[in-house]
């Protein structure tokens, strides 16, 4: 898988994977929801987090930290 974090999130999953799997990421993607214009978790579940980043011009290293942060229980 791409970018696997030490949580085992992969910028490659689907937000519907990494949501259904670890609640909590559903606040970060949240977070970002102004940034990309849209509600990520209504418009794009389907995509993969690197779609996503690259479609709303996210920073995706970031994103994975922050998941991975939240995951972890770090934040």
């Amino acid at each position: 898988m791409v970018g696997t974090t030490t949580a085992g999130i992969a910028a490659d999953a689907t937000l519907l994977d990494v949501v259904s799997k670890w609640p909590t990421t559903e606040m970060v993607f949240r977070r970002y929801d102004d940034k990309a214009g849209t509600c990520l978790c209504c418009t794009c579940l389907f995509d993969t987090i690197e779609d996503v980043a690259v479609r709303h011009t996210l920073d995706l290293a970031q994103l994975m930290r922050e998941l991975e942060d939240v995951v972890a229980g770090r934040k």
